[in-house]
């Protein structure tokens, strides 16, 4: 698998980030999954994330921005992994 591939630039994702500054001073495994999208590929286990929650827009210049954090594969996961996941049935017992 090439560098990045495993989360494209311009995909959706689910990204580890505080909401409220208690929780970014506090255990950060503990932070909540929100979305977000690959702005670009650093390396071979890091990613520059935009996440998009309305509750950490702000504005700047007249404009509505939103944080941008890099992670590894850790604090990571694909959206279309989750909907892969919920949509594969159950193995029957039995088979």
């Amino acid at each position: 698998m090439t560098p990045g591939a495993r989360f494209p630039e311009d995909s959706w994702v689910e990204v580890r980030y505080p909401l409220t500054a208690e929780q970014e001073h506090g255990d950060r495994t503990a932070w909540p999954w929100l979305p977000g999208w690959v702005v670009s590929i650093c390396g071979p286990d890091e990613w520059e994330i935009c996440v998009q929650v309305p509750e950490l827009a702000a504005q700047h210049e007249g404009e509505t921005v939103y944080p941008v954090c890099f992670r590894d594969s850790s604090e990571l996961y694909a959206e279309a992994e989750e909907a892969n996941a919920e949509a594969e049935p159950e193995p029957e017992a039995g088979l």
